[in-house]
């Protein structure tokens, strides 16, 4: 049930998805990159109290994405051959093919959800001394109820807006100029697009969203519909809030104990 058949682009809205996958692919790596920078220089100068930097810091990244998928959504109504479903705006499939992958998906979901708050509480009980990741992605985490709340919004953000994006649209564009692409090459497109996205987080980053890209991207194209990738992406981007929180309140109102925030760069903080 491959989504992007019959997908088609001609003129102007061709070329507009032209330039909105360039900068998917190369201006947004840079574009995270400068901002990455951008937002611990502002955490080292006000250390060791920022209330507000990681806020604004999701709320730039909630605003650009949205913009984002504003514009492929111009680019879809100017385009006679591409629809919304081909951007796997729709069910999935519980037919044929897809219904292995929907299947799966599904009883994957089920068993995330269910589990997350058995590892919460075997989170909370251990107390982990510290929380293993890159400089950029320890910087980014939550550290208050406040910026917890903030970035329940964030996640559902990235998780509807960056599938939209990498997957949905990106791999209709890419249908559309290469037919004869395939599955594969497509999957490997939105994979290797998405990894560099987030350059910001070191190779390493760049290497694990690529991986979790081309899983996601699988399921997609087997199931036909954007909703399954997007369910993960957001329980996937939530699972930082399972940790206790450092300096304020945890996410269950309660409080803990920890280093002060600010600094984004020390690795030995409590997530």
């Amino acid at each position: 049930m491959n989504p992007v058949l019959g997908a088609s682009l001609d003129g102007v809205p061709r070329l507009l998805a032209v330039l909105l996958v360039a900068f998917l692919g190369f201006g947004q790596p840079v574009l995270g990159w400068w901002s990455d920078r951008k937002f611990r220089r502002a955490l080292r100068r006000d250390r060791p109290a920022n209330p507000a930097a990681r806020r604004q810091r999701y709320r730039r990244t909630m605003v650009t994405e949205w913009l984002l998928v504003a514009l492929v959504l111009a680019v879809v109504g100017a385009a006679p051959g591409l629809r919304l479903g081909q951007l796997g705006l729709r069910w999935p499939g519980f037919t044929g093919a897809a219904a292995s992958f929907t299947a799966v998906g599904l009883v994957g979901l089920v068993a995330t959800v269910a589990g997350y708050p058995v590892l919460r509480r075997r989170l909370r009980a251990a107390v982990p001394a510290g929380v293993v990741g890159t400089e950029a992605v320890l910087a980014m985490l939550p550290r208050t109820f406040v910026e917890r709340r903030t970035y329940v919004g964030l996640a559902v953000t990235a998780g509807i807006c960056e599938e939209t994006l990498y997957r949905g649209f990106l791999i209709a564009v890419a249908g559309a100029l290469l037919p004869g692409l395939g599955a594969v090459g497509l999957i490997a497109v939105s994979a290797g697009l998405f990894g560099l996205a987030h350059l910001y987080q070191g190779p390493l980053g760049v290497l694990g969203t690529g991986v979790l890209g081309g899983c996601l991207a699988t399921l997609y194209l087997g199931s036909g519909s954007l909703l399954l990738p997007v369910c993960y992406h957001v329980l996937l981007d939530l699972r930082v809030l399972l940790l206790p929180a450092p300096g304020g309140r945890s996410a269950d109102g309660r409080h803990t104990r920890g280093p002060t925030q600010g600094g984004g760069g020390d690795a030995r903080h409590r997530g």
